[in-house]
């Protein structure tokens, strides 16, 4: 008797045993069931509600479906389809988040458990955590290089150090590639096989760097600087060799950029970017054995005597990565995602995350903790607008429609633009360079007020923007016209209708009583309206020298004021470096020279081709440093772990 009670308990523990070492599943058997059926339900993403439909038979989760989202292309939509596959092979929502779309990924979760909620499922049982297939498992590996990031620095970077010999290992925290650059619409490139064919001149370098040096009060890097530039000639060929698709304008794509600079090459489809830059890495595993995690974020750098031997990486598989390297190229993009730390930088000013909201800083972060000095975090790519309630219109409107009532607005230069006092701030003509106009609003704090009648409203409706003596139109982008200038917007006075119900825009019939609802001593606002019209009669602005064409006069309401914030869509500041892209020590009494053996920096990561502001003096610039510094942070990586030269120069 005893020993079967021995072998009962035994063969228990056994079963408990296995329990604890297998996979988390739900199914019936497990104590849980559904009443059959479809289900709808949503929950707040990143940019708006997430939607979602799910299948459910009586025991198990067939199918989940995303009915509505306006999450980031390329990251939470893909978040999105490996959550769902997750969530069905597991049969289970204790599934982690995707790195880098963890607020997408929380809220596609909570929608999945509403719906199962309604369904009558047992919820504790699908959010008890399913257990990863290596666990705790520590990964030895070793590179030649390895580079953390795979946007479009990270790639360029991992790309020329594959080819030029070195055995490569890419750590990616997202589940694609590209990073902010599959999120932009071109890059700057000083020549081309494609500008020759348009009959366009190399571009003369040394006349964009003197340019560019007196834009930053030479507080730029002028060795890295000139580096970008010479390189540019020759990085566009390469690119589209590599599978990058683009077009040379003929023009730049915004009017102010002066002559001689125009080295934009547009993106023939920007969606397709992350896609292409994919094919890059695959091609380097193929033809030189690389290796590329995705899912794996790098958690800090291994440094030993003030040189960095490796980096150690946490894969989606559970186990940890211990990389040994003789070159680590860190290419993380920056931090825009971290609302923290750009107020920091902007010296309490907050501006809208809309770039690649992944990037939080983790480059930079590692190296700072390595000793690394930090440069230039206050440079950011204010580079668009937000108008107040523009995401939460409703109604059956066409795209253009909504767009032009809740983004056009405030792309107009035939309007004022005035901060939270009342006063106007700016050549509203500065619209015309995204850079210089999301700077201008900026330094007014969190928001400004762009003030429109009910006169001028009427008049874009019916006529469009020329017939308010608009002079040129405003692209943005892929799209060629925001600003329809000789046709009316339609539906745009019942939009903005909606937008004042909801309390978004605000609404009065005199400036007098605009000032009060906006919290302004109703005297500044008054003089302020009293200039601007009698200017505006006059055919001339007398305050900053807007031109006289765009002075529309107010002189009536009812007035609409639009409360404006700033876009930020990514970080240009981040690590300093010298001359051969190598992370230098936080020591200026010794003129930056000792560098951080063996880390180097590349795209946003890399600061010292800005001051303490983006550049307006090229078209593309980010873009264009990414894709330079990478290769030549690849060039120098590889140099330093083969001990060999590359010259990237040689055609």
């Amino acid at each position: 008797m005893r020993n079967k009670l021995l072998l009962f308990m035994l063969a228990l523990l056994l079963v408990f045993s296995l329990l604890g070492c297998s996979k988390t599943t739900v199914s019936q058997d497990a104590g849980n069931s559904f009443v059959a059926g479809t289900y709808t339900a949503e929950a707040e993403g990143m940019n708006g509600p997430i939607k979602i439909e799910v299948v459910l038979s009586d025991t198990s989760i067939g199918n989940i479906k995303v009915l509505e989202s306006s999450e980031t292309v390329n990251l939470g939509d893909l978040a999105m389809e490996s959550l769902t596959s997750d969530i069905i092979k597991n049969q289970s929502i204790g599934i982690d988040s995707v790195s880098g779309a963890t607020i997408t990924s929380k809220a596609f979760l909570l929608a999945v458990e509403d719906a199962l909620a309604q369904a009558g499922g047992n919820i504790d049982l699908f959010k008890v955590p399913v257990e990863k297939e290596n666990e705790g498992k520590i990964v030895e590996l070793e590179a030649d290089v390895v580079v953390i990031g795979a946007g479009g620095s990270g790639t360029a970077a991992a790309v020329t150090a594959a080819e030029n010999g070195a055995k490569v290992i890419v750590l990616e925290k997202t589940a694609i590639a590209g990073g902010t650059t599959a999120m932009g619409g071109g890059f700057f490139a000083a020549d081309s096989a494609q500008a020759r064919s348009l009959g366009h001149e190399p571009l003369d370098t040394d006349f964009i760097f003197k340019k560019w040096m007196d834009e930053m009060d030479w507080l730029a890097d002028a060795t890295l600087v000139k580096q970008f530039l010479e390189l540019s000639h020759t990085t566009a060929d390469w690119m589209e060799e590599h599978g990058i698709e683009f077009q040379k304008t003929k023009a730049a794509v915004q009017q102010s950029h002066a002559e001689g600079t125009n080295g934009y090459h547009k993106y023939n489809d920007h969606t397709k970017t992350s896609s292409q830059l994919t094919t890059m890495l695959n091609k380097i595993v193929a033809d030189y054995g690389a290796s590329v995690y995705y899912e794996t974020p790098a958690n800090s750098l291994i440094v030993e005597n003030n040189k960095v031997t490796g980096v150690t990486a946490s894969a989606k598989d559970g186990s940890t990565l211990h990389i040994s390297a003789g070159s680590v190229i860190i290419a993380t993009g920056g931090f825009v995602g971290d609302s923290d730390m750009v107020a920091e930088a902007l010296n309490g000013v907050s501006v809208n995350a809309s770039g690649y909201n992944s990037n939080v800083g983790d480059g930079i972060n590692m190296a700072v903790e390595a000793g690394a000095a930090k440069r230039g975090l206050s440079a950011m790519i204010t580079h668009t607008f937000a108008v107040d309630g523009g995401n939460s219109v409703e109604g059956d409107y066409e795209f253009m429609e909504l767009y032009q009532a809740t983004n056009s607005v405030a792309y107009m230069p035939i309007i004022p633009w005035l901060n939270a006092s009342g006063l106007r701030f700016a050549n509203e003509d500065i619209v015309y360079d995204r850079a210089l106009s999301g700077n201008a609003v900026m330094t007014q704090g969190n928001y400004a007020y762009f003030l429109y009648n009910e006169e001028l409203l009427n008049l874009l409706e019916t006529k469009g923007a020329r017939a308010a003596g608009m002079i040129d139109k405003i692209a943005m982008g892929p799209m060629p016209e925001i600003t329809p200038m000789d046709f009316g917007w339609s539906k745009l006075t019942e939009i903005i209708g909606k937008m004042v119900n909801a309390g978004h825009v605000v609404k009065a019939d005199t400036i007098e009583g605009l000032a009060e609802k906006l919290n302004m001593h109703p005297e500044t606002l008054s003089e302020t309206m009293s200039k601007y019209n009698a200017d505006a009669a006059n055919g001339i602005d007398t305050l900053y020298g807007k031109n006289g064409s765009h002075m529309y006069a107010m002189p009536e309401g009812p007035y609409y004021a639009f409360k404006i914030t700033v876009n930020n869509l990514g970080t240009v500041g981040g690590v300093r470096i010298n001359s051969k892209f190598e992370v230098v020590m936080d020591e200026p009494e010794k003129g930056y020279t000792t560098v951080i053996s063996n880390l180097y920096a590349a795209g946003s990561d890399a600061a010292g081709l800005y001051s303490d502001h983006y550049a307006h003096t090229i078209e593309g610039a980010a873009q264009g440093w990414a894709y330079n510094s990478g290769r030549l942070a690849g060039a120098r990586a590889t140099e330093n772990a083969l001990n060999i030269k590359i010259n990237l120069l040689e055609k």
